[in-house]
């Protein structure tokens, strides 16, 4: 047989093999899908993160909400796994519990659908899954990493006693007989959610985190927040528990636009001067000599406050170089810096015999000293232009001024670059528009990216999306005059709309500036900090008109469903201004620091592109479901200039801008007037 024909016929026989490969494949699909009809470019969807899987690619999936991902990229998980079983286990990880939530129930419907057998391992954070911390409350008014040290400590009885709960999990490294047989109990029934592993545990005298990590060793599908891959203490604990390798893991991101935030936030931190003045008087209660160390960082601290509060006031940050306080310090102490590094290293262990005090006295197992060591441990060790450090004022909830040291890491990558380590990776999103800023910054590695843009399956004549361009929040045009202006057009906007609004500002001093200036009949809730997301919703769900102020990249603009049976409890979304970065020392030397590594794309990466997912997250909240109607508002004349590029096309064709209230407001009137609202006795059925 001559080259050329075996070529030909291998050639015919892959084709065949192929074709075979896409019949099982669709197969699959009819299998492991559990509705009866597919929501639009849903099978767009699920062919991308099957093919993502099978060719062991990272792919970014931009799909609006209320698409249907979750289910897609578990469909397209079993697809990929019916056909090559070695493809490995999934690891999906999400930002909030409702979204953990929902991961369970969809691999629920999964397994009576298909009637398939598969082990999933659900976990939330260590201290929710404590039973200690149940039984007594003050663990939750303790930091996470003060539970972490008291969770260790106790389980290797450095306070004298152990975890009752541990001691009948495991013996040694080894799972105990009576783990192990709730942890095949658990494996047969499942997949279930954290809670009901936490019942069936305890009801065993076990511990929930304990199970839950050795049933990840049996897992096909694990389910967690972004911490179980991103950290590596947390990586290492579980995926070392388990046998799991990160090479054989195929990983979702859900939404995955907030994930350079997220990444970079991990390797941040900051230290407040009352911590500091805590240290004190706990050093002084315990008898511990500190060497002077708390006195002098208390007045290094206090002065610096009082240059960067004078200069530019509360909440904005100062950069600082790290000799700003080590320098001062070193002086005060007299000591050089090796030295000042003994004298930390020892605080910290000093720290941690007054948590064993603390505890042993039946107290929170917490040390002040210790957190003060270990932050100046990182302040001096943190080195290279990945970091910055600053300085900044805040009012506490006492009205008191605070001082607040900080350290920010400036590159997501030093996190996420492990993603380039997974077997395949899928990021996904309502929102990820422009996949080359998320491959740079998040470090991912650009030959094995894949991308896809679906379009809203959401009817275009459904959402009315219109730009007031006689008020804007740009920084040169702030004013007392023009925060009067956006409330008396806000009140008229809110007036022409018969239902619930959400209006959603750049920051919480302006929206306290607008609602000051504003006068509202209807019912209304202003975003605080503490704010609890249930309160948010429960207050949405008793008006059938009213009013809800909050704040983009806040709390109750992304990842909040507001919704009711599927259906937008929202008639429009208001966003106030464009929500970019404040522009700060800090955010400059972002800037700086992406010039240098992604040149002119610099200003849109640490500024343009933040902005722009802050306003998408924000206006997602309106349509949930093909059936809802809605509008969006944008106040901000900026949002039809040069910005309006960086929209998605069907949002640019669509958009009307007008420089009069009155019209704008007319033509919110005649959308609302063109279709029948939905009574609650429907969007209730």
């Amino acid at each position: 047989m001559d080259c050329g024909s075996f070529l030909r016929k291998k050639h015919v026989a892959a084709k065949q093999l192929s074709r075979k490969a896409q019949r099982k494949a669709e197969s699959g699909l009819e299998r492991f899908f559990p509705y009866s009809s597919f929501r639009p470019f849903q099978r767009d969807a699920i062919n991308f993160v099957f093919d993502v899987i099978k060719s062991r690619k990272i792919g970014l999936l931009s799909s609006p909400c209320g698409t249907g991902k979750s289910i897609s990229v578990l469909t397209a998980f079993f697809m990929a796994k019916e056909l090559d079983d070695s493809i490995g286990r999934l690891l999906a990880l999400t930002r909030t519990r409702n979204q953990l939530e929902i991961y369970c129930r969809e691999l629920k419907r999964i397994k009576e659908y298909s009637s398939i057998n598969f082990v999933v391992s659900i976990f939330k954070s260590k201290r929710a899954m404590c039973p200690y911390v149940r039984e007594n409350a003050r663990l939750n008014s303790i930091s996470y990493s003060s539970f972490l040290h008291y969770c260790t400590n106790l389980k290797d009885g450095t306070f004298g006693n152990t975890c009752k709960y541990y001691e009948k999990t495991c013996k040694g490294r080894k799972l105990s007989w009576r783990a192990y047989n709730i942890v095949d109990k658990i494996k047969k029934i499942g997949p279930l959610l954290p809670d009901e592993v936490y019942k069936i545990s305890v009801d065993a005298g076990l511990c929930p985190y304990e199970v839950t990590k050795v049933l990840a060793k049996y897992a096909d599908i694990i389910v967690g927040n972004y911490n179980y891959l991103l950290v590596d203490s947390i990586r290492k604990s579980i995926f070392g528990r388990a046998g799991i390798k990160v090479e054989d893991v195929n990983c979702i991101f859900d939404e995955a636009h907030s994930l350079p935030h997220y990444a970079a936030h991990i390797l941040s931190d900051e230290l407040s001067s009352a911590s500091v003045g805590r240290a004190k008087r706990e050093v002084e209660a315990f008898g511990v000599d500190d060497f002077g160390f708390l006195d002098a960082l208390d007045d290094v601290t206090v002065k610096l406050g009082g240059e960067v509060y004078g200069e530019f006031g509360l909440n904005v940050e100062h950069v600082i170089g790290k000799r700003g306080i080590i320098k001062p310090l070193l002086k005060r102490l007299r000591v050089n810096d090796e030295k000042l590094l003994e004298i930390i290293s020892e605080l910290e262990e000093l720290g941690e015999a007054i948590r064993y005090k603390r505890a042993e006295a039946g107290g929170n197992p917490i040390s002040y000293l210790s957190r003060c060591a270990a932050f100046l441990a990182d302040w001096i060790n943190m080195v290279g232009s990945s970091y910055a450090r600053y300085a900044k004022v805040e009012v506490d909830r006492d009205k008191s001024r605070r001082v607040r040291l900080g350290i920010r890491c400036l590159d997501p990558a030093l996190a996420a670059s492990v993603i380039n380590e997974l077997r395949s990776a899928v990021l996904m999103s309502g929102t990820l528009w422009h996949t080359d800023y998320y491959v740079d910054v998040l470090g991912i590695a650009r030959n094995r990216c894949e991308n896809i843009e679906l379009p809203s399956p959401f009817p275009r004549e459904n959402r009315l999306i219109v730009v007031d361009m006689s008020v804007t929040t740009r920084f040169e045009e702030r004013s007392e005059a023009q925060w009067k202006r956006i409330a008396d057009h806000l009140e008229k906007i809110i007036w022409q709309i018969d239902g619930r609004v959400a209006v959603y500002f750049p920051s919480y001093a302006i929206m306290h500036e607008v609602v000051k200036a504003a006068s509202f009949d209807l019912p209304f809730v202003v975003e605080k900090k503490r704010t609890k997301i249930v309160d948010l919703l429960r207050f949405l769900k008793s008006h059938e008109r009213c009013v809800i102020f909050g704040v983009a990249r806040g709390k109750i603009s992304e990842g909040v469903d507001m919704s009711l049976n599927g259906r937008s409890l929202l008639s429009a979304v208001v966003t106030v201004g464009l929500p970019y970065p404040k522009r700060t020392e800090l955010q400059m030397v972002l800037v700086k620091y992406f010039r240098e590594r992604f040149g002119d794309k610099a200003m849109e990466y640490a500024n343009g592109i933040p902005c722009l997912n802050a306003l998408a997250q924000s206006a997602g909240r309106l349509l949930r479901s093909p059936e809802d109607k809605g509008i969006i508002v944008m106040m901000d004349k900026r949002a039809a200039g040069r910005f309006k590029e960086k929209l998605p096309k069907d949002w640019r064709e669509d958009m009307k801008a007008h420089h009069s209230i009155e019209k704008l407001s007319e033509r919110i009137k005649c959308f609302t007037t063109s279709y029948e609202k939905p009574s609650e006795k429907e969007t209730r059925i």
